[in-house]
């Protein structure tokens, strides 16, 4: 990595910048952003960064993750949470609020493990099963489980659809979220990464129910992975949590509303959040503007409705 801090660093080694310059330089220009980041902290879910050898490590105030960052994605949740000072904290309130303490949970969409680390970290006697198909992005969420010692979550390298195979993924190292089966943003540099996949009606057998709830953001293939995996939502009834975006599910040609019909279809009922709280909602239309969605099926979940 070529930056000012090292090409300074040179100027001093070579004799082009004073010894004293370059201490001056170095300082105000440099070193007080640590100080100014240890201020900056205390309005944010970070309450501790980590700069190593190689790596740099942020630590969430409330329930203590410890994430790997990756120096290339400028909207990966740790940075998030240093911009906008919390990471979809009324969404986790939500599903907090509905979980006992020994649920089985699917992560679909997983990237570097965001919501498998609080829900493992948040119910140690739950099962997580976590999915990312993209091999650079999985490696974070392996590192970021064996940073936190979380031994309750199964990761596998695999996406999930409505079709099982080996397809291109979009994948935009600026955003490592926004990767997807199609081209979302039409950036020029964007790469293609072949990853596998597979429906998850064939973890029927592979992963021991019941299912309790099932988080799915997969960048507008979320219709594919319901499809792909409408027998297990039927016998086992989860809570759905899904990301809906009518701008992405357009490049998949369906619209979410397509979404909503199905699950209708075997009992479930559509809410979103507003002001931490759920409502009910019958339609995804252009005066929508939340973007994800809890489902909760009429009969089994009639308390929680």
């Amino acid at each position: 990595m070529t930056t000012p801090l090292f090409s300074e660093r040179n100027e001093f080694m070579n004799g082009t910048l004073s010894k004293p310059d370059y201490i001056t330089t170095m300082h105000e220009k440099y070193h007080q952003l640590l100080f100014a980041y240890s201020s900056y902290l205390k309005d944010t879910d970070i309450a501790k960064i980590e700069i190593m050898d190689g790596k740099v490590v942020m630590t969430t105030r409330e329930h203590g993750l410890r994430i790997l960052c990756d120096p290339n994605d400028q909207r990966t949740f740790p940075i998030e949470t240093l911009n906008f000072g919390a990471y979809e904290q009324d969404e986790l309130d939500c599903i907090f609020d509905k979980l006992s303490t020994n649920s089985t949970i699917l992560d679909i969409g997983a990237n570097c493990g965001f919501y498998s680390l609080q829900l493992a970290k948040r119910y140690p006697d739950s099962q997580v099963y976590a999915f990312e198909p993209i091999p650079a992005t999985f490696k974070y969420l392996q590192q970021n489980l064996a940073l936190n010692n979380i031994t309750n979550v199964t990761a596998y390298n695999v996406g999930l659809s409505n079709q099982e195979g080996t397809f291109p993924v979009y994948f935009y190292k600026g955003g490592t979220g926004n990767s997807s089966l199609e081209n979302l943003s039409d950036r020029e540099e964007i790469e293609l990464v072949e990853c596998q996949f597979r429906q998850l009606n064939s973890y029927i057998d592979e992963i021991p129910g019941p299912i309790d709830f099932m988080k799915c953001d997969v960048e507008g293939a979320e219709l594919w992975v319901v499809e792909g995996g409408l027998e297990v939502i039927q016998r086992h009834q989860p809570i759905l949590f899904l990301e809906l975006l009518r701008k992405w599910a357009a490049k998949f040609n369906y619209h979410p509303n397509d979404v909503l019909h199905i699950l209708e279809g075997i009992g479930y009922r559509c809410f979103v959040f507003t002001s931490g709280r759920m409502v009910p909602i019958e339609e995804i239309n252009d005066q929508t503007v939340e973007t994800n969605f809890i489902f909760l099926h009429n009969e089994k979940h009639a308390s929680l409705i």
